[in-house]
């Protein structure tokens, strides 16, 4: 028997112990084929030693070898006293891929252990013979869920000869077996199995259903298109969120199809379909969607919109400018964010007048996408936006300015340096730390002095850069003030002793464990001096 100890130290250790014994084995002058025979032959000896470690440990040795000679002692170890034993002995089996293991092997399958089942079930798997498919079916009913999906995986690899059987196995009475047979039926990918698959669309089991409409997506299939379209009308959540993956990875075929579905009379299945058709990113798809944007329900023109933003494409610039307009801030909040992705200068005065929306969500996306368009129009209103009553809209304002790099916000920003928020002071002084010049540079370093410690925090690469002699007690300040782990990591990283301490201090202190770091990623002390 094996100590319990030595047991969880063998596991662990499993695959180097292995090799150390291979390299051990191999030391000595004497040629390199009968240094290869004999070690086998020492190996195979040794599965029949008192000692269960040594047993387990020429398991492992032969799993690497693949030395056919052993198959034979290996298939007898299959019935030690030991389940770590019996378990290295299917893994090595399963490497070596000789016929003679199969029936063992399938005997193995109802070992008492369960790590037994599942290294016996991939060898099966990798073996690839047609006689374990039977058994393996059987074995998605094991109690155990990982031995059920190493049936699976093995089931899969088998491929072909595997598929009429599973077909079968779709009609089982445990949900489980149905499960388990869609699965690999998916992985399988045989034309053989889309006729089943669209009847398992209809099983009374949900998971079951999901499962179908995932593996009718990876068959491509356009047999599959009508039948998964109806299904956008499933009870199930879940199963009507992966018809869109499915249908999307069938692609063109599909587009037809869900342009019909965008004027069903169930406005989630108008919705589903409208977030398809973005998906696929078919140019067929942008006149329905353009008219898809005046759906009386307000998700639907949502999802249009924000598919015609997938899909790209000028067409799309007038329709979601006046989705700007629409009367649910939702749709107008995904067309800003849309037109941000687009963009398209024609969108800048649109998104400047949606900085003064009613809502402030909308306000945040027309200011971040005015910062990816990088307009300098935008500028003065952005500016403006600074002193927003809503945290959200100045932040963004902030980010944007600093994406846009116009030095007319450069005094704006540093007066931003005092808001009352203190993730807004932050957000300012990291976008006045990369962008504000000799200003900004000034203006930190006046918080530096106050010290404003979520300033310090918030423009800590900064500092670290500037490394200037004294200044690591305030930083060591800032960060159990207002650091957060990334700040950290940058201590630690930085090539000062006092911050490294520091560093490894505050993760102590909540709970993170942070690493040491290679590749300049992280600012170093005194690199911008």
């Amino acid at each position: 028997m094996i100590p319990p100890q030595v047991r969880r130290f063998c596991r662990i250790q499993r695959r180097s112990a292995g090799i150390v014994y291979l390299c051990f084995c191999a030391l000595g002058p004497v040629p390199i084929g009968y240094a290869q025979a004999d070690r086998v032959s020492r190996l195979i000896a040794d599965l029949k030693d008192a000692n269960a470690n040594v047993r387990w440990r020429a398991a492992q040795a032969l799993r690497e070898s693949k030395d056919p000679r052993a198959v034979e002692s290996l298939i007898a170890a299959l019935k030690d006293s030991e389940s770590d034993v019996r378990e290295g002995a299917a893994e090595a089996l399963g490497n070596i891929k000789d016929p003679r293991a199969v029936e063992p092997l399938i005997a193995a399958l109802k070992d008492a252990a369960w790590g037994v089942r599942v290294r016996t079930a991939q060898a099966l798997g990798k073996i690839q013979d047609p006689r374990a498919v039977e058994p393996l079916i059987a074995a998605l009913r094991d109690a155990d869920s990982y031995v059920r999906g190493q049936a699976v995986w093995s089931l899969g690899n088998i491929g072909a000869p595997a598929v009429d059987p599973l077909i079968a196995a779709l009609k089982d009475a445990d949900a489980g077996v149905r499960r388990g047979a869609i699965w690999a039926l998916g992985k399988i990918k045989d034309p053989r199995t889309v006729e089943p698959l669209i009847t398992a669309l209809k099983d009374e089991d949900k998971v079951a259903r999901w499962g179908a409409t995932t593996a009718l997506g990876k068959t491509k299939d356009a047999r599959a298109v009508e039948p998964l379209t109806a299904t956008l009308r499933d009870a199930d959540r879940d199963v009507r969120n992966s018809v869109g993956d499915a249908l999307q990875e069938i692609g063109g075929p599909a587009v037809e199809s869900l342009i019909g579905a965008l004027k069903d009379a169930d406005a989630d299945v108008r919705q589903r379909a409208a977030g398809a058709l973005g998906k696929i990113k078919d140019p067929r798809a942008v006149e329905p969607l353009i008219a898809a944007q005046n759906d009386a329900d307000a998700d639907v023109r949502r999802c249009a919109t924000e598919a015609l933003g997938e899909i790209k494409g000028p067409r799309a610039v007038k329709p979601l400018l006046a989705a700007l307009k629409d009367p649910d801030w939702n749709v107008r909040m995904t067309a800003a964010n849309t037109l941000g992705v687009i963009k398209d200068p024609r969108t800048v005065e649109p998104l400047i007048a949606a900085l003064k929306d009613e809502h402030p969500a909308v306000q945040s996306s027309a200011a971040r996408a005015l910062g990816e368009i990088k307009d300098h129009r935008a500028v003065g209103p952005l500016i403006a936006a600074l002193k927003d009553p809503e945290r959200e809209v100045r932040e963004d304002a902030v980010g944007a300015l600093g994406e846009i790099k116009d030095p007319r916000a450069i005094q704006p920003l540093i007066a931003t340096l005092k808001d009352a928020d203190e993730d807004v002071r932050k957000s300012t002084a990291e976008v006045l730390a990369k962008t504000g010049g000799p200003r900004g540079v000034d203006a930190l370093l006046t918080a530096f002095r106050k010290p404003d410690l979520a300033v310090i925090a918030a423009a800590y690469a900064f500092f670290i850069q500037r490394g200037e002699r004294g200044s690591e007690g305030v930083l060591i300040r800032a960060l159990n003030d207002s650091g957060r782990e990334e700040m950290a990591v940058a201590f630690l990283n930085c090539g000062n002793p006092r911050l490294e301490k520091a560093a490894r201090e505050w993760a102590d202190n909540h709970g993170y464990r942070i690493m040491v770091e290679g590749g300049g990623a992280t600012p170093r002390w005194g690199s911008r001096r």
